[in-house]
């Protein structure tokens, strides 16, 4: 299965932000559960305003712990 387009696109932002040093982790309010979380964010300037963009809640334990990989055949390592 193919990543959706929208990720790729996030992904370049992303890139982008970080070879501009415009990339930050920010404490959020995740609004379905009202929780504070760590947030890999893109930050720019909207004339002198902060305009701070979340993509990725960062993972809160061993990622090796918590994610299995994709095998190169497809599926996922157990």
């Amino acid at each position: 299965m193919a990543l959706a387009k929208h990720h790729t696109t996030n992904l370049e932002t992303i890139q982008k932000a970080a070879e501009e040093d415009n990339l930050a982790v920010v404490e959020c309010r995740k609004k379905s559960t009202g929780e504070t979380v760590a947030m890999l964010c893109a930050v720019g300037f909207d004339g002198e305003e902060y305009c701070i963009t979340p993509f990725a809640e960062m993972v809160d334990g061993n990622p090796f712990e918590l994610y299995e990989p994709p095998n190169p055949e497809g599926g996922f390592q157990a």
